[in-house]
């Protein structure tokens, strides 16, 4: 059992520091979203022209199921982190977490968690929210004169970072379903932000890399 990366004292205090991390910025540094679930459940909005449609199954689906899918996989890599009796079940018949996965997983769990925190900062630093979770300001600067969505990126990489930790095929379910539901609600996003900032934001597209830094580029000051 001590050889598993799962019951290792370092990658279990990472895991925890990560969630206690995200957690205290969720509640302290809320970063609203004007295509939060919670917003985009009475009605779907679409396009430039503030019209509205009623949702179908596939959009119930995208909007509601698959972000509790992702969250359930989520919980799943934190549950075999905190108690690896469990997570060695998670695994496949026969299958371990290997250390050097281990070593990558915390990469990523680290990563991710600088590119969340300097994002959240950038946020707070250069514009404030109105009342439908729309951004006052474009920001370019920081983090986002390298990435469109660093907070999809770096939720990403932590993500990932416990996939690698604990390889289930549960967990890698609750991250496809991350992945599919973050690209649906950012193409959302970008909408509305092209309908709200026009042309500023479609030269700020053309040059900036959506979920992964386009070079060679330099950020905005």
């Amino acid at each position: 059992m001590e050889g598993i990366p799962l019951a290792m004292p370092a990658v279990r205090l990472l895991v925890g520091a990560t969630c206690a991390l995200q957690m205290a910025l969720l509640l302290a540094f809320p970063v609203p979203s004007p295509v939060s679930v919670r917003r985009m459940r009475p009605r779907r909005r679409v396009a430039a022209d503030n019209d509205a449609s009623p949702p179908t199954a596939s959009d119930r689906f995208t909007d509601l199921i698959l972000p509790l899918l992702a969250l359930g996989g989520l919980l799943l890599s934190l549950a075999a982190a905190a108690w690896p009796e469990i997570g060695i079940h998670f695994l496949p018949p026969g299958a371990g977490a290997s250390i050097g996965l281990a070593l990558a997983g915390g990469g990523c769990l680290l990563l991710g968690n600088a590119v969340v925190l300097a994002a959240v900062a950038a946020l707070r630093r250069q514009t404030t929210f109105d009342s439908r979770g729309q951004s006052r300001k474009l920001v370019t600067g920081g983090i986002f004169g390298w990435l469109q969505h660093p907070i999809v990126t770096g939720m990403g990489l932590i993500y990932l970072g416990l996939f690698l930790i604990c390889p289930s095929p549960l967990v890698l379910g609750g991250l496809v379903c991350f992945a599919c539901h973050q690209r649906r609600r950012t193409a959302q996003e970008e909408r509305l932000l092209a309908a709200r900032f026009g042309r500023p934001y479609h030269q700020y597209r053309a040059r900036v890399g959506r979920f992964w830094p386009r070079w060679p580029t330099r950020p905005k000051t």
